[in-house]
């Protein structure tokens, strides 16, 4: 085999090209780290506010062409999507990375991803992919009945896909033989995230409806109207829900019953969901303006204005992005700015209401998680429901439902006789035959035609 070279300057500046590429790929990859660097908020400037870095990491994209879409935090993983349908798992408490899974094609929008603790949900166009929450295998793949609104959710055992049309399709997770899913019908265009509980699965519609309905078996439990469209998700602290409207009011709703709870007015339109963190809720307005409600009683305990997006939340502070792209500090009792950190590119974080991290998230797919100095574990604001709070849930369900009346004493039946027999003993009333229901009949009169025609 024949050695290709120059036959002018013979095979040395050949090699030479090769060693300079080498070297030209290295520097490059130097440098991407050194940018990646400048992304990271300094220390010094952490420290200046009590914060300190407990990790960093970058999700697997090509920056150039594709960006990070989305980041779900439960429990103690974070799971990002991008817009090439690449899902990665992260652990959100030191930034290991689990498992990474390309899904379908990545010309396709993807929308998700929904976690629960054993599965991922996203959809990718019009095809749904169920995704071992272990290592990142498909489970399930299947295409759903129309074109989604939104991403889908998850409750223990099904997942709900939401529809362009209004309907909201419920696939089992692991059962394959169920092919057809059941299904709710809304009015209007679901465009926004459902949420799934427990015991509930809760979608908006674009006309200013919030609904209700069971997550584990087909069954509506109530409907409200805002009278004003709803650009938010809806969120959940047992045993509330929440929902914002544009027109900046902030509804709580008993999950079981749908009475409400209080109404809060901002004063302007609310397109980010409300976080709820023990005692209280937090919710931004476009003012922009970020307020302080008793999660009881629907009053105000504080506003902050030009904080545009909440972040998180430890026992004596607040932390939020402000409307200069800014991570502002401030008192938990007040609402007053304790401190803020300026960078040189805008601040995007994830609202986080169930720990006391801070996650910063680019969308080239820079990760970094902060931390406050002396809190080495994370504070969990709403801790796991364990299976001895899940039977007296039950419990209190069953004594809620009325008792049955009791049934009457049975009475002995008396003797029938038959026709021969009558006509033996000359009883003067013959046994009367019933007349044959005629084909169709399904045991109603003509006056209560089950069918209204």
């Amino acid at each position: 085999m024949r050695r290709a070279y120059n036959s002018k300057f013979g095979p040395w500046p050949l090699r030479l090209i090769e060693t300079l590429g080498a070297i030209a790929f290295a520097l490059a990859m130097v440098g991407g780290i050194a940018k990646a660097a400048t992304r990271l908020v300094p220390q010094d400037e952490l420290k200046r506010v009590g914060l300190t870095r407990a990790w960093f990491g970058q999700v697997q994209l090509d920056r150039a062409r594709h960006r990070l879409d989305r980041a779900m935090l439960q429990g103690d993983r974070l799971t990002v999507l991008t817009s090439a349908g690449v899902v990665q798992d992260f652990n959100a408490l030191t930034g290991a990375v689990y498992w990474t899974a390309p899904i379908g094609n990545d010309t396709y929008p993807s929308l998700g991803p929904a976690c629960n603790d054993k599965y991922v949900a996203v959809m990718n166009g019009s095809t749904l992919y169920i995704l071992d929450r272990t290592d990142g295998r498909p489970v399930n793949i299947r295409r759903t009945g129309s074109a989604p609104g939104s991403g889908p959710v998850l409750s223990e055992k099904y997942v709900f896909v939401p529809q362009v049309n209004g309907r909201i399709e419920g696939y089992s997770i692991t059962d394959n033989k169920k092919l057809t899913p059941w299904y709710y019908q809304s009015s209007g265009r679901t465009m926004v995230t459902p949420l799934a509980t427990p015991q509930s699965v809760v979608w908006t519609t674009e006309t200013g409806n919030l609904y209700v309905g069971n997550s584990e078996e087909p069954g509506m439990r109530f409907r409200m109207e805002t009278k004003s469209e709803i650009l938010a998700p809806p969120s959940y602290r047992k045993p509330l829900i929440f929902v914002a409207s544009a027109a900046g009011e902030v509804f709580a709703l008993q999950e079981m019953t749908g009475v409400r709870q209080w109404k809060y007015a901002t004063g302007f339109p609310v397109s980010r969901s409300v976080a709820a963190v023990g005692d209280r809720a937090f919710v931004t307005s476009e003012e922009p303006a970020m307020h302080c409600i008793d999660i009881k009683t629907g009053a105000a305990l504080w506003q902050a204005p030009h904080v545009m997006q909440f972040a998180a939340a430890s026992k004596t502070r607040v932390y939020g992005v402000d409307d200069l792209g800014g991570l502002v500090v401030l008192d938990a009792e007040k609402g007053s700015i304790v401190g803020r950190i300026a960078t040189d590119h805008p601040i995007h974080s994830l609202v986080n209401d169930q720990t006391d991290r801070v996650y910063l998230i680019s969308r080239d797919g820079m990760v970094e998680c902060l931390r406050e100095t002396d809190s080495k574990e994370p504070l969990y604001h709403n801790p796991k429901e364990t299976e001895k709070d899940k039977k007296a849930d039950k419990d209190k369900k069953a004594d809620a439902t009325p008792p049955a009346p009791p049934k009457a004493a049975a009475e002995k039946p008396k003797s029938v006789k038959s026709d021969k027999d009558a006509a033996e003993q000359g009883d003067d009333k013959p046994v009367e035959k019933k007349p044959d229901q005629p084909a169709g009949n399904f045991g109603v009169k003509d006056a209560e035609n089950p069918f209204g025609n």
